[in-house]
């Protein structure tokens, strides 16, 4: 019963750290609960994880581990108030998101390759779908 008891708190913060706002799994359905914050990376093989999730007026900070600079482009439209940014090579830069949006972005170096798509949820409660 007390080994049970320890794998299912071993499971919940495994998942808490998996999808919380500071970055969500890469792979197929779960869930995201908004922070202030979140993370990606963005690496020679593509952005992880793809989707994070953040609270209005939250922040993701997109680190560029590659050798080239990537533009984060995202689509004003769907996401109002959030501008692009370029993350020079080995730096990284913080992006305010407002307001209340399913916010998707993509590299403008190479715009179709879903390697370098992702999304950021900003909502007030949690979200789930592929992804998180």
């Amino acid at each position: 019963m007390r080994l049970a008891g320890y794998l299912a708190l071993g499971a919940a913060a495994a998942s808490v750290a998996a999808c919380g706002g500071g970055g969500g799994g890469g792979g197929g359905g779960g869930g995201c609960t908004p922070g202030n914050t979140a993370a990606m990376t963005i690496s020679s093989s593509g952005v992880s994880p793809k989707a994070v999730c953040v609270l209005p007026s939250g922040t993701v900070t997109f680190t560029n581990s590659d050798a080239v600079p990537h533009g984060v482009e995202f689509d004003a439209s769907a996401c109002p108030g959030v501008s692009s940014v370029t993350v020079a090579a080995g730096t990284s830069k913080a992006v305010p998101f407002p307001l209340v949006a399913t916010c998707t972005f993509h590299d403008s170096g190479s715009p179709a390759n879903s390697a370098f798509q992702g999304t950021v949820a900003v909502a007030q409660a949690a979200v789930s779908g592929p992804g998180y």
